[in-house]
C-alpha cells in the first residue's frame, strides 16, 4: 500500500502535466510556489502608491473637471507590459480571476491609506446590457465583489446604468471620448441613495472622460452624493 500523501502527490504531478498552471500574464508554465502570475512578471508589477506622494495625478486630473473625494490607480499602464496584458485577459477573454488576484494585491494598500473608510456602494462604470452579454460579465464585477467583502462594502450594478450603446473609447481623442460618452449613463432610486458615498471602479483611465461622465451622473441626478474613483491602472 503506497502512503496517502505519495499517492496525492502523484495525482497532483499527472494534473499538472496534462493541466500545466500557466502564469496569466505570460502563459509560461507556473512553478510549485507560484499561483496566478510567474515571479518574472509579478516582479514588475508595482503599486502607484499615489496616495503617499504630494502629486497623485488621478486626483488632480479628475478634480480639474468633477467634483470627488479621492482617487487613485493602483498600477502605471505600461503599454506592452504585463498590466496591459492583464488588463485585456480580463475584460477580453474572460478571465474574472484576475479581478481576484488584482483585489487580493490591492488590499493592503487600501486598507493603509483608508481608501474605503465612510464608503457606502461599489460601483463599476456599467457596461451598456448587449456588451455585457457578448463578454458575459462586466470586467470590474470580481475586483468589486472581492473588495467590498474585505472591506464590508456593498457592490452592486443596480444603481449607475449605460443607456446608450456607444463606441469604443480606443482610438478616439479627448474630446471625441467625452462627446462620445455625454448622455450616456442614468442612475436607478436616486432618491434611496441620497447623500451616500459611491467609489466608482474601472479598468484603465487614459483621458478619464467615462469617469468624469459616470460622476457627473451621480452628482447631478443623487442628492448629496459624494463620489471617489478607483482604477486598476492610468495612462500617464
Amino acid at each position: 500500500m503506497f502512503p496517502i500523501k505519495i499517492i496525492k502527490r502523484g495525482y497532483k504531478d499527472m494534473l499538472n502535466i496534462l493541466y500545466p498552471r500557466l502564469c496569466l500574464s505570460c502563459d509560461e508554465v507556473l512553478h510549485e510556489d507560484e499561483k496566478e502570475i510567474c515571479h518574472q512578471c509579478l516582479s514588475s508589477l508595482q503599486l502607484s502608491r499615489f496616495d503617499y506622494t504630494q502629486n497623485n495625478p488621478v486626483y488632480n486630473r479628475l478634480s480639474a473637471i468633477v467634483n470627488i473625494e479621492r482617487a487613485t490607480a493602483l498600477f502605471l499602464f505600461d503599454k506592452a507590459g504585463v498590466i496591459q496584458k492583464l488588463i485585456h485577459k480580463l475584460k477580453y477573454e474572460n478571465h474574472p480571476e484576475i479581478g481576484a488576484f488584482f483585489a487580493k494585491t490591492s488590499i493592503k494598500y487600501l486598507q493603509e491609506n483608508r481608501f474605503f473608510n465612510d464608503v457606502d456602494y461599489i460601483i463599476p462604470v456599467p457596461l451598456h446590457p448587449k456588451k455585457q452579454r457578448q463578454r458575459g460579465y462586466n470586467q470590474m464585477s470580481v475586483f468589486g465583489e472581492n473588495l467590498g467583502n474585505y472591506f464590508s462594502v456593498p457592490y452592486t450594478e443596480k444603481i449607475l446604468l449605460r443607456q446608450i450603446y456607444t463606441e469604443s473609447q480606443t482610438q478616439k481623442n479627448a474630446l471625441e471620448r467625452r462627446d462620445n460618452v455625454r448622455q450616456a449613463f442614468d442612475v436607478v432610486g436616486a432618491e434611496l441613495c441620497a447623500g451616500k458615498h459611491f467609489v466608482i471602479i474601472d479598468d484603465v483611465i487614459t483621458t478619464g472622460a467615462t469617469i468624469e461622465a459616470c460622476v457627473e451622473t451621480i452628482l447631478k441626478k443623487i442628492p448629496q452624493a459624494k463620489v471617489s474613483v478607483l482604477a486598476l491602472a492610468v495612462v500617464l
